[in-house]
Formats: structure tokens, sequence, C-alpha cells
């Protein structure tokens, strides 16, 4: 009769799994080069009449001298030009005094399908106090707008729109906003009314996610306003 088995002993176990998260990113790697193989993350997108994203200095609320301009939390988010489907230009400084949720999408992103109603929805509750920019990444303005006047709302209806609906066409506000490899899909942004960046979220959130942000945002806002009215003779 055979005695029970042994465990792994733990220089074993490590070098196991650090073999699977080496096998996973390899995985993960090959997957994302087959997606620019066959041209689904790579090329230019847009169409005639859409502009690339510009950026801008962002303007300086009083108390925000000293901010560092980045796309980390807690840091002032970069001013941007963004042309939406019809290529009108859009700037994120003119949604100042109101939560701005920033979010970058595409068609072949599984997760989207799903998030994106619930991002409307969110948008349809809170329209008193959010803006959302909802920014294509390289795709063309047919795609983009037949794949967002598909989708399914929450309400049973069919078609989501949101306050942008923003083109990136070479992903030039996609590579400012993330600097991550594996490059994550979706990828949610959510910048208080004051101008800076209070969440950052890699991949697929859900609709209570959402809501608990954009009330951090507030609270953030009314926070620093209280440190900055405190501080005055």
């Amino acid at each position: 009769m055979s005695g029970p088995s042994k465990a792994p002993a733990p220089g074993r176990r490590l070098a196991q799994r650090l073999l699977a998260l080496g096998g996973l990113v390899v995985i993960v790697g090959v997957a994302v080069l087959a997606l620019v193989l066959l041209d689904v993350i790579g090329g230019e997108g847009g169409g005639e009449g859409i502009a690339k994203v510009e950026f801008l200095d962002p303007p300086r609320a009083a108390g925000q001298e000293d901010l560092v301009v980045g796309v980390e939390e807690g840091q002032l988010a970069p001013d941007f030009l963004i042309s939406d489907f019809d290529g009108v230009r859009h700037k994120l400084s003119e949604f100042r005094g109101r939560v701005v949720y920033v979010n970058f999408w595409a068609t072949w992103c599984g997760p989207c399908v799903f998030e994106l109603p619930e991002i409307y929805d969110l948008q349809q509750r809170n329209s008193q106090d959010l803006a959302v920019i909802a920014v294509n990444r390289r795709q063309s303005v047919a795609e983009a707008k037949g794949f967002l006047g598909d989708r399914p709302r929450l309400d049973g209806g069919a078609g989501v729109s949101f306050s942008v609906n923003g083109l990136d066409p070479d992903d030039r506000l996609y590579d400012r906003f993330v600097r991550l490899f594996p490059e994550p899909m979706p990828v949610s942004v959510f910048i208080n009314p004051e101008g800076v960046v209070s969440a950052v979220f890699n991949g697929f959130i859900r609709l209570p996610q959402m809501e608990q942000a954009v009330t951090e945002a507030l609270a953030s806002t009314s926070a620093a306003s209280a440190v900055v009215t405190s501080a005055l003779p």
C-alpha cells in the first residue's frame, strides 16, 4: 500500500505558480498580437471630418496651482479635444462642474457589450451631475455608431448614446491615459467636477461600482472645497 502523497515543497510550488503566470502572459500576448495582425486593434479609425485628439493645458482652479497634470488618482487630468460621430469637437474642460466618466471601448471588446448599457443607465440617472465621454478606439464612425445603436438598454429599449460619442482614431488618447501591458479593455476614468482624477478602473466594472465612483468623485470635490475655504483669511 502506498503512503499519503507529499505536498510539493514551497520552492517547487513557487516555481509552478511562476510558470503558470508566465504561460498566461504568453497567451494574452499572443491574443493581442493576433488582434493586431487581423487589424482589429491596429490601423486608424475615424473617417472623413474626424480629427485626431489634441491635448491642451488644463485650466486650474484656485488651489490647483501645484497639482501635477497626469492620469493617476489625485492628479489634474490633461485637457483634450475630441471629435464626436458628427465631427464636432468637444473639450474635457467644458464639463467642469460635473463628474466626467471617460470610458474607452471598442466593438471587439466583449465586456463592453455588457458595460455600455449600464453606463447609459448611469448617465440617465445622474444627468445633472455626470457627463460621459465614451471613447471608441481606432474604429470607423460607421462601426462605432452602428454598435451603439444596436445595444439593448436596461429599460428594454435599444440604442445608447452619451454626452460625447467620441472617436480616438489612432489611440492617441488611450495611450496617454493607459500605460499598461497587456492593454486592458474596457478602461474607465472618473474625473471630479474640479478636473481631478478620482478613480481609474482597468477592466470590466458593473453599475454599483460606477455609482460609487460618481459618489466618491462628488465627495472629493466637496472635501477639497472645504479645505480651500478653511484656509481663506
